[in-house]
């Protein structure tokens, strides 16, 4: 007897039968074998994310289409006076100068009533939701605070004073109306800047204001205002704190709002039809002066509240959603391969398994094209619809019994069926999916614990 190593054994048509070296009597080296083709369809989800990224970015290029027609994403800030004022002093090598800058006065009481109309506007394939909103303002000012925030011997610019409002994109201002006083205010637009009579520094927003020289008679008392602003704009729809405490209430007929920024609501109201919020900012909480010199406004901008518009069909988020569980449910349409092998005897092929990852590869592309057409729903029912059939008649196939292909409809319509279930649940998905994780692992270890992994079985009636 030789103790040379044996070689493969060529086969008749040609080529080495390597069979004794892959794992034909081991389903544990078979399951093992599956697990690892199973990682390898992250890769081509991968390249779906990417693509994904790239679509998004085109709704993106839809939106900024969008808001250079009707406006982009609006805040609000307003009314605000403004009063420049001179001061004659010396400088440091003791010559005559003039420095000039603003007193800002913001309302002691303000409120906002803003009532929203939302669509979507259709861009190609992409939905973007815009809006137009009518906002009802209402404001009390106390003007014999704008002298004592002068500097000591200033001269304050009556005829130079005035009323500012703040817009994050004019293009979606359609008018503002509103009366000081029980005078009328003509608004126009302004630059703002540091160096315009009665300005008011900012860095981003735009600014109108309209003039208010008749304010020097009214500067010891109070002036109430009151008006209308009219906007449009794209996806949200925001209001800084402009009075010392502002309250603020938005109602639109846009059934998936988003409530954000600096504060809760104090109360809300979601319908299928339509949402009302309401938002109490008191001064401490504005966090800001009630007046003061060269004032700016950009931490009442950024600390704005306000509503999102959702799409709750967008396509790249649901579809994003769903690849982030694409690994489980690669595992788990393996794992049910892999049963049936057992349960049946019948052999798949690595092969196999690899065409049974792609075409789940290929459902989340169907996925996303069906969904920018028909939306996420209808496509979702198309792109699984047909992947299902698709499984279950090639598990039909490899293990050649129409039983097998009836069971395994019955579980990639359940699985794919989870799928959905965790778009929908989105804050409890987490949840979920470890819950039919684990119990599909428990489904496994059940239905093989009487399964011979090592072959040792097979090996001894060979023997």
């Amino acid at each position: 007897m030789s103790d040379a190593p044996t070689t493969p054994t060529p086969r008749p048509g040609g080529g080495l039968d390597l069979s004794r070296f892959t794992p034909q009597g081991s389903l544990g080296l078979k399951l093992l074998l599956v697990c690892g083709l199973a990682a390898l369809m992250t890769i081509p989800v991968g390249f779906i994310f990417a693509l994904i990224y790239m679509r998004s970015g085109e709704a993106s290029s839809a939106v900024a289409e969008v808001a250079a027609r009707q406006g982009g994403e609006q805040v609000v800030l307003g009314p605000v006076i403004t009063v420049p004022y001179e001061l004659d002093t010396l400088d440091a090598e003791k010559k005559a100068i003039t420095i000039t800058g603003r007193v800002v006065l913001f309302a002691e009481t303000g409120s906002l009533d803003a009532r929203l109309t939302g669509e979507r506007l259709r861009i190609g394939l992409h939905d973007v939701p815009v809006y137009s909103s009518e906002t009802q303002v209402t404001a009390d000012f106390d003007l014999s605070r704008l002298a004592p925030e002068a500097p000591s011997g200033a001269r304050l610019l009556w005829p130079q004073a005035r009323v500012v409002l703040s817009l994050s994109d004019l293009r979606g201002a359609k008018s503002v109306d509103m009366t000081l006083g029980g005078r009328t205010l003509e608004f126009a637009p302004t630059d703002g800047g540091a160096g315009a009579p009665g300005g008011m520094p900012l860095t981003y927003q735009q600014l109108v204001a309209a003039p208010a020289p008749w304010l020097e008679s009214a500067a010891g008392g109070a002036l109430a205002a009151q008006g209308r602003i009219v906007v449009t704009g794209a996806q949200r729809l925001a209001f800084a704190a402009f009075a010392k405490d502002t309250a603020i209430r938005m109602s639109g007929d846009w059934a998936d709002p988003s409530f954000d920024g600096a504060a809760t609501p104090e109360s809300r109201n979601v319908t299928e039809t339509g949402f009302e919020a309401d938002w109490a900012i008191p001064f401490l909480a504005r966090g800001e002066p009630g007046a003061g010199r060269d004032l700016s406004v950009d931490n009442l901008i950024g600390k704005s509240v306000g509503a999102t518009l959702l799409d709750a069909g967008n396509p790249y988020r649901s579809v994003e959603r769903a690849l982030k569980y694409a690994p489980m449910f690669f595992g788990l349409v393996f794992l049910t391969y892999f049963l049936f092998e057992v349960a049946t005897g019948a052999k798949a092929h690595p092969a196999q398994y690899l065409l049974v990852g792609l075409a789940q590869a290929v459902f989340y592309l169907l996925l996303l094209s069906t969904s920018e057409l028909i939306g996420f729903m209808w496509g979702f029912i198309v792109a699984a619809g047909a992947t299902v059939a698709m499984l279950s008649l090639y598990a039909g196939s490899v293990f050649r019994s129409q039983g097998a292909m009836l069971q395994a409809f019955a579980v990639f319509a359940a699985l794919y069926g989870l799928i959905y279930v965790l778009m929908t649940l989105e804050d409890y998905a987490l949840l979920v999916g470890s819950i039919a994780c684990l119990l599909a692992i428990a489904a496994t270890m059940w239905l093989t614990r009487n399964v011979d992994w090592y072959g040792e079985r097979r090996n001894e009636s060979a023997a």
